[in-house]
């Protein structure tokens, strides 16, 4: 009994499993056939694809200032563009093709994933392990559960890779060590790094040498020396492969490390590099690159190139996917045209920022909000600015902390021009708050000018040291090449000095603001920047014309459509006029067959009496057959039923002589006799019963037989007979050998395919193909015959009975020991 449980438990377990890796597969092809088919960055390569995904992943990483990590701004382009994190993460070991796993990864199914890899050995497993703890590691936020699945799956790669290529072990250390520097175990992460690097130069391999240069890089601090010299190594080795495409990316990472470390000009060295770098290998997307130096520009005091750099990323956006990111550039060209003091124009391209806003897309807007609040407040509307951000707090309030810092700061600054002091003191107060502690790295233009701001405050309500710290603390974060924001510092320390009447060094300051702002705003700088705006709206205008000529086009192509409506109605007129004749001529030649058929009707009357006569003796004729028809039937239903009967007694007669006999040959011999009596009695058996008494259902017919052949062996075996018959009616002449076929094949399997008492499976299907030819095919899955077996020369009485039975009805018979015995029946259906 407990053997019974042990066994039912064990079949529950590996239906479980079979079914669960079932659902994997069938998932897995779906998802594939599904994953293939959602790539719409419009490029075929995965070198593009990748570049496209690791260049709007670190605009979107600088641009949100520390409100989302790396590894979440992977994942936004590959959303949008229907393109696998995986892109970036196995670069070292892949093409980029996605594989199963990938896909199953992909769609979230990391269970399937999981079962997959219990199904999987060698290259298949290892890949799979690496896939998996990418996944943990580099699944967005550091929760500790995730980096202890990464640490698992990479330690059991590592281990699986020793003594394999090369590739798999810097894969997998190239994980670990990220593992590691998550887990804050920093040096330990780069002693691994040193290793990979290390098992590169011994295999000679400078693409994964400069991989591990850029992890390494990765792994250090933001604005950590050893950062940027990892990268430019890296970058040395790529322009010597000639790989653009990683040239580019090593490049964007540089670009980052400039900004943090506040050298813009580098920045703009290194952008313009990139750009060109893009144009040479057809990357599309240059709007990011374009936006970075319109920022640039401005924080440069060159107000013209930001503009012309602004609107090219605006014409850059093509595709709908592009189009996602517009509020960032629609943001940017207002805050242009607020610079110049266009505050209508800054206003139109805020609201184009803002026209689609939810949850969902928070990140790309919400920054457009902050800009806008604050441009009302520039244009003396306090009020609605409050209006604008009480508003957007009940259905968006702040989450992040730059998101709490601005909101805060906005507030004070919409207060103060409330003249509501204490609020705007509060709101203030609690943006230095947080402004103490937000990362260096991420601080762009925001806190120059609100630290300005806020001084400006305190300088109002008299508290000019608090006013003049924190003045000071704006200018630390002002990089030499704002020329603007130092005339607004100096213009500030102007009033601070003259509130503490210190007019000698108050003259000074207004000196070098004047100084600063005279070279901000130039004659040549202004009217180079009128000169780009004339040109943009003579683009415009140009744009305009041509939709209006499109539109006199489409009027003229209407008025054509318009005349040639009223050509085909007057041809349809004429032709209806034809028509109308046709049928008058018609009618009239109708008038005179009408005059013939009267007379040809007497002579149709005539020999309509003649058929009359004609029928009354068919119909006593059918009569008569149906009569004979009914006879026939009833004599040929005698003859079966008589027929059963004494093939009954004669198979009751040798059922009971088996009794009575020792000779275990001759008890065989009359066994399998009555086995093919009783075959043949069921025919008839089957004619007698069924109305049609000429026809014989196989499929109903072989299933009574193959349960009589299973029931009349003792049950010293479990066989398991598959029947696939497809209903087809047969003659008693065809239905009788082919029955005994069956009967001399399934009992030959009983016998013989399952010795010492092994289970086994018998596969028996009847099929038509085409009209006419019938196939019937038994195999089975047991020992099969022996090697040496010679149909030819056997003497086996059951074969010969099978070869005699075939040529019976003219068909084939093929024998074949293939994983057990299959024999195969083809034959003609003959037209009773």
């Amino acid at each position: 009994m407990k053997y019974f449980y042990l066994t039912k438990l064990r079949i529950k377990i590996f239906i479980k499993h079979f079914w669960r890796l079932s659902q994997v597969f069938i998932l897995s092809f779906y998802c594939l056939g599904l994953y293939g088919q959602t790539n719409v960055s419009g490029y075929n390569d995965f070198s593009r694809q990748r570049l496209l995904v690791r260049v709007i992943a670190h605009y979107m990483f600088t641009v949100s200032q520390g409100q989302i990590d790396m590894d979440s701004a992977v994942l936004i382009p590959c959303k949008i563009y229907g393109l696998s994190p995986f892109l970036i993460y196995n670069e070292s070991y892949s093409d980029g093709a996605s594989t199963l796993a990938t896909t199953l990864i992909d769609h979230g199914k990391i269970d399937d994933a999981k079962l997959l890899l219990t199904r999987l050995n060698g290259e298949l497993k290892m890949r799979l392990l690496i896939e998996l703890g990418s996944y943990f590691v580099f699944k967005p936020g550091s929760k500790k559960a995730d980096l202890n699945a990464a640490s698992y799956y990479i330690k059991e790669a590592i281990a699986l890779s020793a003594g394999g290529p090369a590739k798999w072990k810097i894969a997998s250390l190239i994980i670990h060590a990220n593992v590691l520097n998550q887990y804050g175990r920093v040096a330990e992460s780069l002693k691994v790094c040193s290793e990979i690097k290390r098992l590169s130069q011994k295999n000679g391999n400078p693409e994964t040498m400069a991989l591990a240069l850029v992890t390494e890089g990765k792994l250090l601090a933001y604005g950590a020396p050893g950062r940027l010299i990892d990268y430019e190594k890296a970058l040395a080795i790529y322009q010597k492969l000639h790989d653009k495409e990683k040239e580019i990316e090593t490049l964007s990472d540089i670009n980052i490390e400039y900004f943090v470390l506040k050298k813009y000009n580098l920045a703009e060295q290194v952008m313009f590099r990139i750009r060109n770098l893009q144009k040479e290998l057809d990357f599309r997307q240059q709007q990011y690159v374009d936006d970075a130096l319109a920022y640039i520009a401005n924080r440069k005091g060159d107000i013209a190139g930001a503009i012309l750099f602004s609107d090219k990323s605006l014409e850059e956006l093509v595709t709908k996917q592009d189009s996602v990111f517009a509020s960032y550039f629609y943001s940017r060209r207002s805050f242009l045209s607020e610079h110049l003091m266009k505050y209508q124009e800054a206003l139109k391209w805020i609201d184009k920022a803002l026209t689609n806003i939810s949850s969902s897309n928070r990140l790309y807007w919400y920054k457009s909000f902050l800009a806008k609040a604050d441009l009302l407040i520039v244009t003396k509307n306090p009020g609605e600015a409050l209006a604008l951000i009480n508003r957007i707090s009940r259905r968006y309030p702040p989450i992040t902390a730059f998101e709490r810092m601005n909101f805060s700061y906005l507030l004070g600054e919409t207060y103060q021009s409330l003249r509501r002091y204490d609020l705007a003191d509060k709101n203030y107060k609690a943006f230095l708050a947080i402004a103490d502690t937000f990362p260096g790295a991420f601080v762009h233009d925001e806190m120059p000018s609100a630290f300005f701001q806020v001084a400006e405050f305190y300088r109002r309500i008299g508290q000019t040291k608090k006013a003049r710290e924190l003045l000071n603390r704006g200018r630390a974060y002002t990089p030499t090449i704002e020329i603007e924001r130092k005339g607004t510092y100096y213009y500030n320390l102007f009033k601070i000095d003259s509130t503490e009447k210190k007019y000698l060094e108050a003259v000074g300051d207004l000196s070098l603001c004047q100084k600063y702002m005279d070279s901000a705003f130039s004659y040549e700088q202004v009217k180079h920047v009128q000169e780009l705006l004339v040109k943009y709206e003579d683009d415009k205008k140009n744009k305009d014309i041509k939709l209006l000529n499109s539109e006199n086009q489409l009027q003229r192509i209407r008025v054509a459509e318009a005349t040639m409506k009223e050509h085909i109605t007057d041809a349809g007129i004429v032709l209806l006029l034809l028509i109308i004749g046709l049928l008058y001529n018609s009618y009239r030649i109708k008038q005179r067959n009408n005059l013939l058929l009267e007379a040809n009707q007497k002579e149709l009357d005539q020999k309509n009496m003649f058929l009359e006569r004609a029928n009354t003796d068919k119909d006593r004729l059918l009569k008569d057959k149906s009569k004979l028809l009914k006879e026939k039937n009833w004599l040929l239903e005698e003859v079966h039923h008589r027929v059963k009967n004494n093939l009954q007694l004669v198979t009751g007669l040798l059922y009971t002589q088996s009794f009575y006999i020792k000779d275990q040959a001759a008890l065989v011999a009359v066994k399998d006799s009555l086995r093919r009596m009783q075959a043949i009695s069921m025919i008839h058996q089957k004619l007698y019963q069924d109305e049609n008494s000429s026809k014989i259902p196989l499929q109903e017919y072989i299933n009574d037989l193959i349960l009589y052949l299973s029931d009349s062996f003792e049950a010293e075996k479990e066989i398991i007979f598959l029947k696939d018959i497809e209903p087809v009616d047969l003659g008693a002449t065809q239905a009788i050998p082919l029955g005994l076929i069956i009967t001399e094949c399934v009992v030959n399997v009983i016998k013989h395919a399952f010795p010492d008492g092994r289970n086994g499976t018998v596969s028996i299907t009847l099929f038509k193909e085409g009209a006419e030819l019938l196939v019937l095919k038994i195999c089975d899955d047991g020992i099969g015959l022996p090697t040496d077996f010679d149909p030819a020369q056997s003497n086996s009485l059951g074969l010969e009975l099978i070869l005699g039975l075939s040529r019976q009805l003219n068909g084939s018979f093929i024998i074949e020991n293939e994983n057990g015995l299959n024999i195969t029946i083809s034959f003609l259906i003959a037209n009773d």
